[in-house]
């Protein structure tokens, strides 16, 4: 009875440890879904952060009315065209082929032993042709066609997003160039105010007439430096317009959202690795290109065979009846098979082979250094993400120490502890952190944009 009972006590005491087990292990297994996916959505949104027409809402505007507005789009969808014709056309060689000929003519006869005789007639004929078997050179032209209409596809959706990365790259040169002009024009207002302060100091016999010199120079240099910035952005802008297809108002300044997220954001922490195939316009090219010499290869081996083909036909004749001055004309129809062989083209097709077997060997030699080249290419750009993320945190650190520096010039200038050279020198060198790090936000925006391009290839 006793060994009963703490049989039980043990399966009851197992039973309770299973449950606690089984409940801490569903805690344990959840916390780590829940970890995993809140690590997975966090960098999701880091990447989707790391869009630049997330921040400027007139790239998203752009990018919308682009299939009909930007001439290099159009451009290549009249190559998809013209490749689809030629596809048409290679088509047609194998299908039937009607000739239909109708003939007016005058008949002047003068047989020997009878009278001269002339009368008018008409005849007509038609002649069906249906190629039945070429030795795999039809096939071979409908191919070549076929490949060619699928690159120029390829390449209408890979020139679309190339020129969204060319979009942006340009878009952000802009905003660079608007950044500088408006971090010139600050500049401009402190040689001004420089200047006035040394005329005032000359008069009290404080500043030299060479001080106020020079200041007067430094404030030409910064006008000039202006001028250049508006013709540069002016220039830019109309080309911008050109390639884009949007002529509407575009802002160039730079959101405070931007300004937040570049001074915060934890850069190269999202970057794709290179694991999967990459591919480019030359690549993607050249695979064509090999594809395409494989079927010239199939087109010279089928010039000297037999081409069989089945044909029909009717037309009419007139033949001369026995003994008789008059002619019958009669009706003929033909059912058939007809086998052209060109048996010598004084070695045209041999030559042709021999071409097409070289081209190829050239292109596959040529895709195997630019895939190297393209593989040395990405990994450089990956390289390059990482080492501008490392710029940006240095850039950041030397735009927080450049302010605590101005911030203390500005209140010692305030007090007269510091001339005004120096606050303008303490000024400008906080307007060259902002700028260097702004440019290498956009370095490391552009050559991320140009490294997934690769990787997201249209293949």
């Amino acid at each position: 009875m006793s060994v009963q009972k703490s049989i039980v006590i043990r399966f009851y005491y197992d039973y309770r440890f299973l449950l606690k087990s089984f409940v801490y292990l569903s805690f344990l297994l959840s916390g780590l879904s829940y970890s995993f996916a809140e690590s997975e959505s966090n960098k999701s949104l880091m990447l989707s952060n790391e869009n630049i027409e997330v921040f400027f809402p007139s790239l998203s505007k752009i990018f919308l009315n682009l299939n009909e507005s930007a001439p290099s789009i159009s451009e290549s969808e009249q190559f998809t065209k013209i490749t689809r014709s030629n596809k048409i056309i290679a088509e047609a060689s194998k299908g039937v082929s009607v000739n239909f000929n109708v003939s007016g003519l005058s008949i002047h006869e003068n047989r020997p032993g009878q009278s001269y005789d002339q009368s008018f007639r008409t005849v007509g004929s038609i002649y069906v042709k249906k190629p039945v078997y070429h030795w795999g050179g039809l096939k071979a032209k409908s191919r070549i066609a076929e490949l060619k209409d699928e690159y120029a596809v390829q390449q209408t959706i890979a020139s679309k997003a190339n020129l969204i990365m060319q979009i942006k790259s340009a878009f952000m040169d802009l905003v660079l160039l608007n950044f500088k002009l408006d971090l010139a024009k600050d500049a401009l207002s402190i040689c001004e105010e420089n200047e006035e302060d040394l005329v005032k100091r000359k008069e009290l016999g404080i500043a030299t007439e060479l001080m106020v010199s020079q200041a007067t120079i430094e404030k030409l240099e910064q006008s000039i430096e202006i001028a250049e910035f508006n013709r540069l952005l002016i220039t830019q802008k109309a080309f911008f317009k050109h390639d884009t297809g949007f002529y509407d108002k575009i802002v160039f300044d730079i959101p405070e959202k931007f300004e937040t997220f570049y001074n915060k954001h934890e850069f190269g922490k999202g970057i794709p690795q290179l694991l999967g195939s990459i591919s480019s316009q030359t690549v993607e090219e050249l695979k064509s290109q090999i594809n395409i010499e494989k079927e010239n290869i199939k087109i010279a081996d089928s010039n000297l065979k037999p081409k069989v083909n089945l044909v029909g036909g009717f037309y009419q004749d007139q033949i001369d009846l026995p003994n008789k001055a008059e002619s019958v004309r009669r009706n003929n129809f033909l059912v058939g098979v007809e086998a052209n062989w060109a048996l010598w083209d004084s070695s045209h097709s041999k030559g042709m082979r021999s071409l097409a077997l070289a081209k190829k060997r050239q292109f596959e030699i040529q895709l195997e250094s630019n895939t190297k080249r393209l593989r040395l290419e990405m990994n450089g750009l990956q390289a390059q993400m990482f080492n501008l993320a490392k710029q940006i945190d240095l850039a950041r650190q030397l735009v927080s120490t450049a302010n605590n520096r101005f911030e203390k010039s500005q209140i010692e200038f305030d007090i007269n502890q510091i001339t005004h050279t120096i606050y303008f020198s303490s000024k400008l060198d906080l307007s060259k952190a902002r700028l260097s790090l702004i440019q290498t936000v956009f370095a490391y925006f552009q050559v991320k944009e140009k490294y997934e391009f690769h990787l997201q290839y249209p293949k």
